[in-house]
């Protein structure tokens, strides 16, 4: 976490706490206020309806005593009897009001007052009994002495005196209640001034704190402002830097394709002459031992070949420029010749060779036939390459997912010296092999399986390695591809023909073929082949020369190549295609035979008006593949031409 946002934390934490305690507080004092006065309001309010009932009281019990005193000096001057109802009346009302005035007051003065009235009560009660009693029996004068008695006069007065003594004792009550209500309200007034000074220093703080605290951010935005614009800035500086380096980078990957166009083509125009004239000097009477170094002369050719080949294919693969081409085939088709070729190399080395298949020759299907057919020459290679006892396992199988996905599964087992477990993981990367000592008994480039997991890859597979050094290894992948539905096709029977009826023959002209090729050498490798094919081939050097020749004379087919003087292949191929179009000419075959083979120079030449592309070294099965293609296609669209034109 950066410096900012810790001390931006801090700020905030510290804030914090000082709010809580101010806001604790305020709501503290407010509620303790509150329940104080309240309180205190609540005493003072009882205390005024305790003053008024003993106002009451007080008055009553005036009355009652004067009334009392007036009813007794009755009864004892009149002597009658009837007073004396009168004055247990008044006697019960003044219990009464005696009892509801200690009731009142709880405190021990006032219970002490009430408890002395009592007790002078019950003194004065008996005399005035005894009086009562003597005036129901007549005897007035008895009843005079009784009242006029000075110890009943002075319990009279006792009784009084405690009455008013109660009395006092409760209004002291009273007032000291009322009293402590007020204090208790003053004490909460100046606490609650002494929390509000003690607020306002808080919340004076808090400010002041907010104010500094503001001031801080104030100053850390304006850092982070600063440092923004300087990342910014080095944002921009590192951008322009990887911007530099991506076209340093692309410069460097167009000069790597540049340098391996060239490479290539220069490496494959002699390897073109050697591959050629090798095989066109096999084919002459030779004796066995220039047969047999003229066999050792083709093999480094051809292996010189596969190296180049390799690192083709692993340049297009970096550059993003392979692809697969997918087409109808059989598995016969693909595996039979390399089957062929390496069970026979096998036997040379007297291994055993084995294969188990349990994909039906009918069964057709949809994929690159091309590379699966790479990846198992690579296997297979490899292991005739590095078994010297024992045999080579292969089996060939078809399986179908859950998915319903079919998939092409190929093990390849041999009894070789295995591989070490710590180099199996290592085996599929590039440029690596087993054994990179100066002393190691075999050759190669280390790219051969590096491009056989890219190739399964590509087309959906895998493959994997198990081995075990001592007993062999077994190399197993697996691709994806399309099963194709299995049509049955009705063999036509052939007619019966009578014996009058003559086959026709028809007579077959030589092919014309104009072969522009400014190398001597490639044109002498050309020649070579085209002799078998019983061709009139017409050889030029150059572009200009090639088109003014196709003007000059018919031609059923041209092999162009692409690097000639004055005009190369590209652009004799475009004016001859001009010249087509202007004057509603029949398109010619054209196939560009060239040492250029990157995938990107094939796209060019195809989109420039050539059929096909053979790369040099030239094989020539591939050759008269392609040729054979270009005219048949161009022938399909010629006679699809003629009656437009006719009809138009």
């Amino acid at each position: 976490m950066s410096p900012i946002r810790i001390t931006e934390l801090a700020v905030f934490r510290s804030r914090t706490a000082l709010v809580v305690l101010a806001i604790t507080l305020t709501i503290a004092m407010v509620v303790g206020l509150g329940l104080t006065v309240r309180r205190a309001t609540t005493s003072i309010t009882d205390a005024s309806q305790t003053s008024a009932k003993l106002a009451q009281i007080h008055g009553d019990l005036v009355s009652i005593n004067r009334e009392r005193g007036f009813v007794i000096r009755a009864a004892k001057e009149s002597g009658d009897r009837r007073w004396e109802s009168r004055y247990r009346s008044l006697g019960a009302q003044l219990d009464k009001r005696l009892h509801d005035a200690s009731v009142l007051a709880v405190s021990p003065a006032v219970k002490a007052a009430a408890a002395r009235a009592s007790q002078a009560r019950q003194r004065a009660a008996p005399a005035e009994a005894r009086a009562f009693t003597q005036i129901r029996k007549g005897n007035a004068v008895k009843a005079s002495q009784i009242i006029s008695d000075p110890h009943y006069v002075a319990d009279a007065d006792a009784y009084n005196m405690a009455v008013d003594k109660l009395l006092t004792a409760t209004w002291d009550h009273v007032e000291h209640q009322r009293v402590a209500a007020q204090g208790t309200i003053r004490f909460a007034l100046m606490c609650a001034v002494l929390v509000l000074i003690v607020l306002s220093i808080i919340w004076y703080a808090i400010l002041r704190d907010a104010q500094k605290r503001g001031a801080a951010l104030a100053v850390a935005q304006a850092e982070l402002l600063a440092y923004r614009d300087k990342l910014e800035q080095r944002v921009r500086e590192r951008t322009q830097a990887l911007k530099k380096a991506r076209d340093k980078s692309e410069s460097a990957s167009k000069a790597k394709s540049e340098f391996l166009a060239v490479m290539s083509h220069e490496i494959r125009t002699p390897l073109n002459g050697i591959l050629g004239m090798t095989t066109a000097l096999i084919e002459t009477k030779v004796s066995d031992d220039q047969r047999s170094m003229l066999n050792v002369v083709e093999q480094s050719g051809a292996s010189l070949l596969t190296i180049l080949n390799d690192v083709l294919d692993m340049s297009k693969i970096e550059a993003g420029e392979f692809t697969l081409n997918k087409a109808d085939f059989t598995f016969d088709e693909i595996s039979h010749s390399s089957l062929e070729m390496f069970g026979n190399a096998a036997r040379s080395k007297n291994l055993t060779f084995d294969v188990h298949s349990t994909i039906s020759p009918d069964t057709r299907f949809t994929g690159d036939a091309a590379r699966i057919r790479q990846v198992l020459n690579n296997l297979l290679s490899n292991a005739v390459k590095f078994t010297n006892e024992g045999g080579i396992d292969v089996k060939l199988s078809e399986e179908t997912d859950k998915q319903g996905a079919t998939h092409l599964c190929i093990a390849v087992h041999d009894t070789g010296p295995g591989i070490p477990e710590k180099s199996q993981h290592s085996v599929f990367d590039r440029f690596t092999q087993v054994d990179s000592s100066l002393s190691r008994a075999h050759e190669g480039t280390g790219l051969g399986l590096a491009i056989c997991k890219e190739l399964v890859c590509s087309m959906g597979g895998e493959i994997d390695l198990k081995s075990e050094p001592g007993k062999g290894s077994c190399f197993r992948f697996f691709v994806t591809v399309k099963k194709c539905e299995t049509l049955e096709i009705e063999k036509s029977q052939p007619k019966a023909r009578s014996r009058n009826d003559k086959p026709v023959k028809k007579a077959k002209r030589a092919l014309r073929i104009l072969v522009a090729e400014d190398n001597p050498t490639n044109r002498m490798v050309i020649k070579s082949i085209l002799s078998h094919a019983k061709a009139d081939v017409t050889f030029v050097e150059d572009g200009c020369e090639a088109v003014k020749t196709w003007q000059s004379q018919p031609f059923d087919l041209v092999l162009m190549d692409i690097q000639m003087p004055q005009m190369n292949g590209v652009e004799a191929t475009q004016a001859i295609r001009k010249i087509e179009n202007d004057e509603a000419m029949p398109h010619i075959p054209i196939v560009a035979v060239t040492a250029n083979a990157m995938p990107h120079q094939r796209k060019e030449y195809l989109a420039a008006g050539m059929d096909d592309h053979v790369a040099k070294p030239i094989e020539p099965q591939r050759l008269f593949s392609a040729m054979k293609s270009a005219i048949n296609k161009h022938k399909a669209a010629n006679d699809e031409a003629q009656p437009k034109a006719v009809n138009g």
